[in-house]
């Protein structure tokens, strides 16, 4: 096993007794869970191909470094992003665009843990390198930052890996822990697992919790000495920045969606379409210029085979995006379910009710994106774990429907009348714009640590 990160030990007896309980979990998380993760990713490669491609992915670490950058300048800068998956990445997105203008010969680097982010991170202009994060061992983290050499480390949201943290620490490389939520049930507060990670999140010289909430929860891992501060969330910077974008995009022929009063669903569920689909085919009975645009959660060919043969059952005219895009045509679809990835909050361009799914199994996904596009926004019970969903249905933005009946009668009445309908949608368009600003803060403070990093 690798040496013992240098800032676990220190001559002050002030801190022996807090030394004493971090070298204690240092040692337990390098010899017991280490090894006990490394043999269980393993084992389940054999049974899930993403795994698997992640574990494959991981094994050209170093030589996709290497071809990035044969030659590494010692005065040259290079900020490292880390981010779970491609939900992370959107949110980095906005500070990855500001650092080329800010600081244009800096490199940023951004790793990801799951192969849905690093597959599908795309042609980023704002990128020099996409890869994978190592496996959290010791030897594989010294060599990947041995490598990479970063001048400062920016986590977004949660995916907080021990050793990396300890050994960023350990070479005085600033970390900051941006947009970073804690659920108020969250196993990190534990007392036993409390005292672990207060071992590691009290190595971050930078927390910006979401909201004054996420603040408190994590005072509980945090030393007081830490610099923590809500700035906001870049999230609000990323959607308002791609709904700029996607206002410009042609990805659905305008004589399609013009005379249309457009209703997205997005990333649903089985559990949200059984509820919505009997209560928009009654809706094509009264609303004749209905357009319905279906984003399913997973779009693999068998779930948009079952969406199809739903629809086709009631004899209206369904197409799938890629037809729309491949055929010409003058006949044109009431129903178009998008069987691509990555377009859907560009889609919300073109519509002014939208539903987001997953409220009606493990929680509903990004309520930002429609808002920001100007959509009054639906979903179903479960929204506890997204506060935005929250401050919608506060403020007369959004709505929560619970059955078949309630999106029935809650779309019936938006679709009556489209002044409210779109009144609704700039009520939620304001709340995104309301809430920019929280890249510009963080660029700062990256700027700020670094400038103390090259004085010190």
């Amino acid at each position: 096993m690798d040496r013992l990160p240098k800032t676990f030990v220190t001559p002050n007896t002030n801190y022996s007794t807090r030394n004493t309980v971090q070298i204690f979990w240092f040692l337990l998380y390098n010899i017991l869970i280490v090894p006990l993760l490394f043999v269980g990713f393993h084992i389940a490669a054999l049974f899930n191909h993403k795994i698997r491609r992640g574990i494959q992915g991981r094994g050209k670490l170093l030589q996709d470094i290497e071809n990035a950058f044969p030659v590494l300048s010692p005065d040259e800068k290079r900020i490292l992003f880390h981010c779970a998956s491609l939900g992370e990445f959107e949110q980095v997105k906005p500070i990855l665009k500001r650092i080329v203008e800010v600081i244009p010969q800096c490199k940023r680097i951004v790793t990801f843990f799951s192969p849905s982010g690093y597959e599908h991170v795309g042609q980023c202009p704002y990128l020099d390198l996409a890869i994978y994060l190592p496996f959290d061992s010791l030897r594989a983290i010294r060599q990947f930052l041995n490598r990479i050499r970063p001048s400062a480390v920016i986590i977004s949201k949660h995916d907080i890996w021990p050793n990396l943290v300890w050994a960023l620490h350990s070479r005085r490389i600033p970390i900051f822990l941006i947009n970073a939520t804690m659920p108020k049930d969250s196993l990190l507060l534990k007392p036993i697992l409390r005292s672990f990670y207060r071992s590691v999140f009290s190595r971050l010289n930078f927390v910006a919790p979401a909201s004054e909430t996420d603040r408190q929860l994590f005072s509980n891992l945090l030393s007081p000495a830490q610099q923590v501060e809500v700035i906001g969330d870049t999230r609000f910077d990323q959607v308002y920045f791609r709904s700029q974008e996607s206002f410009q995009k042609k990805l659905l022929p305008q004589d399609l969606v013009s005379g249309h009063v457009t209703v997205c669903l997005g990333s649903t569920w089985p559990s949200d379409e059984i509820h919505l689909f009997p209560a928009v085919i009654e809706l094509f009975k009264e609303f004749p210029n209905l357009l319905l645009i279906i984003v399913p959660h997973e779009p693999s060919p068998k779930r948009v085979e079952e969406i199809r043969r739903f629809f086709e059952n009631t004899k209206l005219n369904v197409k799938t995006f890629s037809q729309i895009q491949e055929e010409e045509s003058n006949s044109y679809p009431a129903v178009i379910i998008v069987d691509r990835i990555g377009i859907l909050a560009n889609l919300y361009s073109y519509s002014q009710i939208a539903y987001v799914g997953g409220s009606f199994g493990p929680g509903v996904h990004n309520v930002m994106e429609p808002a920001a596009c100007g959509n009054t926004v639906l979903f179903g019970p479960r929204i506890l774990n997204s506060p935005e969903a929250q401050k919608l249905v506060e403020l007369g933005a959004g709505a929560v429907v619970n059955s078949k009946q309630e999106v029935y009668q809650t779309l019936r009445k938006l679709l009556a009348d489209p002044s409210v309908t779109k009144k609704k949608g700039q009520i939620a368009a304001r709340f995104i714009e309301e809430n920019l600003g929280a890249t510009e803060a963080i660029i700062n403070k990256i700027s700020s640590m670094m400038a103390k990093k090259r004085e010190s």
